[in-house]
């Protein structure tokens, strides 16, 4: 499946999210970033921290094909996905024996995160709640993410951005900022992108 750019609005990815089985629109969000921007291949290993409902690592799925390994973290169950690895749990509770099934595929090429916290529409305090979920993705890539990988991190304009993009210059020697097409117009939330892992 490739993205249609003639999808730019919401409801349309939606829509066509349901017609290609994907679990959430937000999977053309992470196809547009693996095909513009990361060189995810047949093999490799991916952590989705946050992954309910599946969409994501259904996407992650497709580019690392059966001879690699996805493994999806959730306090909500998922339902199953071939060739997923699936722990529910608190990401921050992530240790090195959670792992211990398919230790043969870390430390992992891509850590992923799609989350965000409920949005109360109180600038200081939602901005405060993402920076609480960017750091607990950040101990995840200091755990678990090999030499020269790479991470995508969903985040708000703002104070988010400006802290996670100063985390990232710290541990990656690129960084990229994008705003998927799949994003809703009026949303304020943009993905930061680490490329090779110090």
């Amino acid at each position: 499946m490739s993205l249609k750019t003639n999808y730019r609005d919401g409801d349309s990815f939606t829509k066509k999210s349901k017609q290609d089985g994907y679990r959430s629109r937000a999977s053309y969000k992470l196809k547009e970033i693996l095909e513009k921007e990361l060189s995810i291949k047949k093999g490799q290993s991916v952590l989705d921290l946050g992954s309910f409902p599946g969409g994501w690592s259904q996407v992650a799925a497709e580019f690392t094909k059966k001879t690699g390994k996805i493994a999806a973290v959730d306090i909500q169950k998922m339902e199953p996905i071939q060739d997923c690895f699936f722990l529910h749990k608190p990401i921050e509770e992530l240790t090195q024996k959670d792992f211990s099934e398919i230790k043969e595929f870390l430390p992992f090429d891509l850590v992923l995160s799609d989350m965000a916290p409920n949005i109360s529409g109180i600038r200081e305090r939602d901005n405060a709640l993402m920076i609480g979920l960017v750091d607990c993705v950040l101990l995840a890539i200091d755990q678990f993410l090999k030499k020269e990988g790479f991470a995508v991190i969903k985040v708000f304009q703002g104070e988010s951005l400006d802290y996670t993009r100063d985390a990232l210059k710290i541990r990656f020697n690129k960084i990229k900022i994008l705003k998927p097409k799949a994003s809703r117009p009026n949303s304020n939330e943009i993905y930061m992108i680490g490329k090779e892992l110090k």
